[in-house]
């Protein structure tokens, strides 16, 4: 899985890897209780996108007013962070095996979306014609050098303290289903 993700078994979290321990002397396989896991965090995860915060709760950076006005140029007229055609959000998906599970996303820019970052410069050329122009611009041009973007950090993906409750009561249950 390219791009951006978490791996689940290497939660820094003692709780966490005290049940899976108990699970593991207990149970022939834990493929099954990593399955739900990845279930629940592909949940909370899709619902970040709906709330526009992070896993620890708070709301991501604001977009700033040109890419407002970029967004409604093209007629994307929501206003929600991280989602322009919904590709980032719709491309998050897990992957658990006995020994654990993994959620991320395979779009190579959800890394930037994820950490941060700067875009290196480069120069636009129009794709179908054979000049670019923009409201505002003086006349059409063939070729636009950008100066690159700084990207904040606005994670999306992420153990959250509800995340920690749920995966302790899944854990609990395939304890409780292998007694």
């Amino acid at each position: 899985m390219a791009g951006a993700f978490k791996v689940v078994s290497r939660i820094d979290n003692r709780e966490i890897m005290a049940a899976l321990g108990r699970l593991s002397v207990r149970a022939k396989r834990l493929g099954p209780a990593f399955k739900n896991i990845g279930e629940e965090l592909l949940r909370s995860t899709r619902q970040r996108f709906a709330q526009q915060e992070d896993p620890d709760g708070h709301k991501w950076q604001p977009l700033k007013d040109s890419t407002k006005a970029n967004k409604a140029a093209h007629g994307y007229g929501g206003q929600n962070i991280l989602t322009m055609r919904g590709h980032l959000r719709d491309s998050i998906r897990y992957q658990a095996d006995e020994r654990g599970v993994r959620i991320g996303t395979n779009r190579i820019y959800g890394a930037i979306h994820q950490f941060g970052g700067t875009t290196r410069a480069h120069v636009i050329r129009p794709r179908d014609k054979k000049a670019l122009a923009w409201p505002g611009a003086r006349n059409p041009v063939g070729s636009v050098k950008h100066p690159g973007s700084r990207i904040p950090a606005r994670p999306f993906l992420g153990v959250s303290r509800r995340d920690r409750e749920r995966i302790l009561e899944i854990i609990a249950d395939h304890l409780g289903a292998k007694a």
